[in-house]
């Protein structure tokens, strides 16, 4: 009776579009790696920098260059929060190996307990690298998926979301701390997540599609 109940979610799930890590760029693992959490979550000896249970660090999260406008009219933090830390330890250009702004050129690749037993660092464990990075040259791979240390150019993230009497020009969230239903705000702010949904499995892991700019248009009027 339970297996079918499980079956049937996930049909569900799989009928309303809905997908998983499984398979998705995010699917680190291979053949002979098998897990596919571990790439990004461990159960024991986390990592104090984002949650849940992460299993990466970023050795200097100072490197970060913020967001700034003159224009902006809510706060942004002086350096990134955990959920933005979460997805900047892969995703940085701060620890990536190879790098030449790299801090730690190991952050990046090593996990800090391995699959199975673990260990700590773990260096061995052999990922599914073409998930991220394009090979077929042979050389070191584009790098459409490095956001890099300065996120001037990007998004602004660990920024409070604005009230209305900051700026008309945003919608009103049904939970001002946690934002929408698809779309979320974390403790009233905009972070990496807010937009992408590292487990869905959808282009760019985008929370919800972005045609006609229905992504933008959930926070921005115009």
């Amino acid at each position: 009776m339970i297996i079918f109940i499980i079956a049937f979610i996930l049909l569900i799930s799989v009928k309303n579009g809905e997908s998983n890590i499984v398979g998705s760029k995010h699917d680190l693992s291979t053949t002979t790696t098998t897990q596919v959490c571990v790439f990004c979550h461990t159960p024991h000896g986390a990592s104090d920098i984002a949650k849940p249970l992460w299993n990466r660090n970023i050795s200097d999260i100072t490197a970060f260059q913020m967001y700034s406008s003159p224009t902006i009219d809510s706060t942004i933090d002086s350096s990134p929060n955990p959920p933005s830390l979460a997805c900047l330890s892969c995703h940085d250009g701060v620890s990536a190996e190879g790098d030449a702004s790299a801090v730690n050129p190991y952050d990046t690749h090593n996990l800090r307990n391995g699959p199975g037993s673990g260990s700590v660092p773990d260096t061995t464990s052999q990922p599914n690298c073409n998930a991220c990075h394009n090979t077929g040259s042979g050389i070191y791979p584009r790098k459409l998926w490095r956001i890099g240390a300065n996120l001037m150019d990007d998004h602004p993230i660990s920024i409070s979301y604005p009230t209305p009497a900051q700026d008309p020009d945003f919608n009103i969230p049904p939970d001002p701390q946690k934002g929408w239903p698809d779309v979320k705000l974390f403790n009233g702010k905009v972070e990496c997540p807010t937009c992408h949904d590292p487990h869905n499995g959808q282009p760019l892991f985008l929370r919800k599609p972005n045609e006609y700019s229905q992504l933008c248009f959930t926070c921005h009027k115009k």
